[in-house]
């Protein structure tokens, strides 16, 4: 499965760029396994105490609403929902409540094409999409009231956002784009809003038309601008289930909302106000590697499941709980570079690592970049368990073309309360195709490498 994200941190330190609050500092916390997906929570706080009160509160109160709103567990308020097809509305939870309220909110804007029902009015209820938003939600509430005094709170779960407190700048991926290290399609900067995006390529398959139960499939993409993270999710899947005429107008309807969406067919579509949230896209000036026409180099790299950070099924401890979660893990960082036959840095590929004072631990990276400085502006946020493709286009960091020869590559992780892992390996880049595959390590499986032409896209 790959685990492409359709929304990234364009640095690792989502405030980093903005100037200093004077006593603040930036925290940063990520698990995988969190109600079936992964979360970042980032804390700016005046000390690491703030911060960890902050997040107690936020996971909390995520394993408070996975006990009510989880359809995997038997044990769970709605599931009592499903199994009887009644609940009494004094017996419901004022969070269920809320939740059966967004959903029928949202079959009543959309003309029935989103539903707590996806798959029919006789199908069980599901409520994984808002549900999810609204723990979120309610999530970074709970946080901002454990610790008021916080300068600001970033929550991501899933690739659903809430932003509040200071700006934070994202990029938008390219759904068009096959690799993980292509360039974004946009920038966009958010404070004290939530952002959300639907899709092809990460979420496609979940994706129902509810007036029928069938899958469908109207937009690549859509991402989604709104005041809370259950109306921005509302708008992007619905963006990607009915027609642009007929979804961008709810979008232009909808009080705070603004949308991109690309459409099956590659058009881009904006809503009147997104523009004002866009930031410049670096652009890389054009050139033309020395290699043969269309040719490319590509890594697939597949990340392994992190040892847990703490145990038990549930997610939380050992709690019930969770959308389907297994245990926190925290994941590794990661660098894929390719070096020339005498061991200099030519291209860096991939830099997931989160927090500065740990990029050292991969050691031979730290050492071959050579300007430490220079890691501030390469690192990305980590990534979770699953298989990504990185693609070398024959250009160095500098953008100028590489002469054919020999080149090596080099993929190094470590995990904290894991294990270290490096493989490297030559591949011939000239005339002809050609291939390698680097063995697996703790942190990764075979990684496989090809040089040859680009695939064709249908």
């Amino acid at each position: 499965m790959t685990r492409r994200s359709f929304l990234s941190l364009p640095a690792v330190l989502p405030f980093a760029a903005l100037v200093p609050a004077a006593g603040y500092s930036e925290h940063i916390f990520e698990y995988d396994h969190v109600i079936g997906t992964s979360l970042d929570l980032v804390v700016w706080a005046r000390s690491k105490s703030e911060a960890e009160h902050v997040e107690g509160a936020v996971l909390e109160e995520i394993a408070r609403l996975s006990d009510i709103l989880s359809t995997r567990d038997p044990l769970s308020e709605i599931s009592g929902l499903n199994g009887t097809g009644r609940l009494a509305a004094a017996a419901r939870s004022h969070d269920l409540t809320a939740v059966l309220a967004a959903y029928d909110d949202w079959k009543g804007r959309t003309g029935g094409a989103l539903s707590i029902r996806p798959e029919g009015e006789n199908a069980p209820l599901n409520v994984d999409a808002l549900g999810k938003a609204y723990i979120i939600d309610q999530a970074v509430k709970a946080g901002l009231e454990e610790v008021p005094t916080i300068r600001a709170l970033l929550l991501n779960i899933g690739g659903d956002i809430v932003v509040q407190g200071r700006e934070c700048q994202f990029a938008v991926t390219d759904p068009r784009a096959s690799h993980d290290n292509a360039g974004p399609i946009t920038r966009i900067a958010l404070q004290n809003a939530a952002i959300a995006t639907s899709g092809a390529y990460a979420r496609g398959a979940h994706l129902l038309d509810a007036r029928n139960g069938l899958p469908v499939l109207q937009a690549a993409s859509a991402t989604v601008i709104a005041r809370d993270a259950v109306t921005a999710n509302a708008l992007a899947a619905a963006l990607c289930v009915v027609s642009a005429e007929e979804g961008l107008p709810l979008v232009e309807r909808t009080a705070g909302a603004e949308a991109l969406r690309i459409g099956s067919n590659g058009r881009i579509h904006r809503t009147s106000g997104f523009a004002r949230f866009e930031r410049p896209v670096p652009v890389r000036t054009a050139a033309v590697a020395d290699w043969p026409a269309g040719y490319q180099l590509t890594i697939a790299l597949t990340l392994t499941d992190g040892v847990p950070e703490y145990g038990g099924r549930g997610g939380f401890g050992g709690r019930r709980g969770g959308f389907g979660g297994r245990g926190f893990a925290k994941r590794p960082y990661v660098a894929v570079w390719i070096e020339n036959p005498s061991g200099k840095l030519v291209r860096v590929l991939a830099f997931w690592a989160s927090k500065p004072r740990y990029y050292s631990e991969l050691a031979s990276f730290w050492s071959a970049i050579g300007n430490q400085n220079k890691l501030y502006t390469l690192a990305r946020a980590t990534r979770p368990a699953g298989s990504y493709q990185l693609v070398w286009d024959g250009l160095d960091d500098n953008n100028k073309p590489v002469a054919p020869g020999t080149y090596r590559v080099v993929v190094e992780t470590n995990q904290e309360h894991g294990t270290y892992g490096k493989r490297t390996g030559n591949i011939d880049c000239g005339s002809s195709a050609s291939n390698t595959k680097l063995d697996a390590t703790a942190n990764f499986e075979a990684v496989v490498i090809t040089y040859g032409p680009k695939p064709s896209q249908a």
